[in-house]
Parts: structure tokens; sequence; C-alpha cells
């Protein structure tokens, strides 16, 4: 049996935390988790090392660029990559830009079952190629 990708979403609304669990999860080889803070997310990314996280952007507490500032510079958490998941900016904008803003995916709110899975699933096609890439000028 092939090992399912950990994925950790910090989102501080539980409903649709849930919704994207049991949408990964349902659909076969993922693993989700969830913090509902910025503190909490780090701190599981620093003990489970998640394959890819899924940022929201507007919290309490601390805000996802804070997050993601902290992650980034995290000896432990540097290298996991980030996609920021939000409904502050318009699905056109982000059409246009392919998905990427700085850099960074962005998946945004509301969204489907089907197009989470399809986005999800393309996010780590590109970190799977982005790997082959590093391993193959490492030689």
């Amino acid at each position: 049996m092939a090992e399912k990708s950990k994925i950790l979403i910090i989102d501080d609304e539980s409903d649709f935390c849930e919704f994207v669990k049991w949408s990964l999860e349902d659909a076969g080889g993922f693993e989700v988790s969830v913090c509902l803070d910025g503190p909490s997310g780090i701190a599981r990314a620093e003990t489970e090392s998640p394959e890819l996280i899924l940022l929201d952007i507007r919290m309490p507490q601390m805000n996802g660029a804070e997050v993601a500032d902290h992650l980034l510079h995290g000896e432990k958490t540097r290298d996991i990559p980030i996609a920021f998941i939000t409904g502050l900016l318009n699905r056109e904008e982000v059409e246009k830009r392919s998905g990427y803003i700085h850099g960074f995916p962005f998946i945004i709110k509301p969204i489907t079952r089907s197009e989470l899975l399809e986005q999800v699933k393309g996010i780590f096609k590109l970190i799977e190629t982005e790997k082959a890439f590093l391993a193959s000028i490492e030689r």
C-alpha cells in the first residue's frame, strides 16, 4: 500500500477545515491534520513535518503571512511547501497569475471538492517535479 501524503491545514474556520480534511482523506492518498490557529500550526508543522501546508491568510492572533514567515525561517519547517487558501482574493485575479502569487500557490474559497482535489494534486505534481529536478542537478 502506498504511503499517504501528509497535509497540514492551518485555518481558523473549523467547518472549512473539516470539509478539506474529509474531501482529501475520502479521495484517498492523503492524511490531513488540522490546526485552528497559527501558533499551534507552527508547532504541529515542527513535530509532524507535513509534505504540504494549506494556510489561511486571515486569522486572529497570527495572520497567514506571519505564520508563513515563521515557517520559512524555521530550521525544521523551511523546506515544507506552503499553499495559501483564502477568500480574500478573487478567483479571476489568481487565475490570471496561473494560481501563483509571489511564488506561492493560492487556492480560493469557496471551493468545491473536485476543485480542491484537482488543485492539491497539481501542487503535489509540482513538488515532485521540483524534487526530481533538484536531485538531477545534485548528481
